[in-house]
């Protein structure tokens, strides 16, 4: 008995055309297994159903009645019924739309028995996989996003990131690629693009001299995250920034402060991103604010002097990316320090000492 002696037929779908292929040609020898091409079915499809996939025959039909079956997941084990074979043809049928956010392939196995029951052939695997349809809006890892940023600061200083998240995914098409864009900037003064935005990290940078925070002590930000792909999706959030006196850049006070150490170097870190966020329920955290690190390895307050509140605190510094920065491969992507205020008129200042291999971190004065 030899695998060799089935014959594929698959029932290939082409923009207005339908054609059938003889695919036997198609199978490749791997060891002492048959290993079948792939079958892709895109997901959602509109019916009517059921619809041929591909038909398997054995070339033993010739010298007795053969009658076919499949088992697996999708045909007698749950969720039963999806794909269906007509015992005497050999054609392969899917009777529902696939969703492959719910399940992203099927592995099938096809059984040809004689009238009496007895085997003529191996049992053959088949992999059917749903590809992936545009179906899913961005969302937003939140509403409202805040950040400071000194007044006169250079063109391209980082100021603010966004996120937002597709549940389509990347791993097999583009469909959960998000390209962020500002749509909207208030006041437009001194002018409308004061802010730039990458359209695949979702930093937000300074785009334009003019910071004042005497003549504008906040901006607002309108923010989009799109799907390009397929309809389109889209989503907004908003991003308030507040502009800081230069002037108080070295002497405001904090609740909250930070400072970060290069031990490999001896220097400060410069240039590392930092996330402030407050644990509201048990599970789910609210970013508070972003903060990005001078040269000098500090940042603006994270709490300024009357900001803090009691409760749990979770800062997040994006280690990797600074690294990657410097041409170093980082053993940890980013260091999460988690504590708790209980007496919000005290000042706190949390240090971190980094090296690519280790870090510390302490409670300092």
């Amino acid at each position: 008995m030899s695998p060799s002696s089935f014959t594929f037929l698959f029932f290939l779908l082409l923009p207005g055309v339908l054609t059938f292929a003889e695919c036997s040609h198609g199978l490749q020898r791997q060891k002492r297994d048959w290993v079948i091409p792939l079958i892709h079915r895109p997901e959602n499809e509109q019916g009517p159903f059921p619809k041929k996939l591909v038909q398997i025959k054995s070339n033993k039909d010739k010298e007795t009645k053969v009658y076919y079956s499949i088992t697996g997941q999708g045909a007698d084990a749950p969720p039963v019924g999806v794909f269906t074979i007509d015992h005497e043809t050999g054609w392969l049928e899917v009777t529902k739309p696939l969703d492959r956010k719910q399940i992203d392939k099927y592995v099938l196995f096809f059984h040809a028995v004689s009238v009496n029951g007895q085997p003529v052939e191996d049992p053959i695997e088949i992999i059917i996989a749903a590809t992936d349809q545009n179906d899913s809006r961005p969302v937003f890892t939140q509403s409202v996003f805040r950040s400071t940023v000194l007044e006169g600061a250079e063109l391209g200083t980082p100021v603010l990131q966004v996120v937002a998240m597709d549940a389509d995914g990347t791993v097999s098409s583009s469909n959960g690629v998000v390209v962020y864009s500002i749509l909207r900037q208030t006041p437009d003064q001194p002018q409308p693009h004061m802010f730039a935005i990458n359209g695949s990290t979702g930093v937000i940078s300074v785009a334009a001299a003019g910071l004042v925070a005497q003549a504008v002590p906040e901006y607002t930000l309108e923010i989009q995250a799109i799907s390009p792909e397929g309809s389109g999706l889209q989503a907004t959030a908003t991003a308030h920034i507040k502009v800081q006196a230069s002037g108080m850049s070295g002497t405001v006070e904090g609740s909250l402060t930070t400072h970060v150490l290069n031990t490999a170097t001896g220097l400060p870190a410069a240039g590392l991103a930092i996330h402030l966020a407050q644990l509201q329920e048990p599970g789910q955290w609210m970013e508070v604010v972003q903060r990005w690190t001078n040269e000098d390895g500090r940042c603006q307050p994270l709490l300024a002097a009357g900001e803090a509140r009691a409760g749990t605190y979770k800062l997040r510094f994006e280690t990797a990316a600074y690294w990657q920065g410097l041409g170093h491969t980082s053993f940890y992507p980013f260091v999460e320090v988690v504590f708790t205020i209980t007496d919000p008129a005290r000042k706190l200042h949390i240090p971190l000492l980094i090296s690519p291999y280790s870090y510390t971190t302490y409670r300092g004065s």
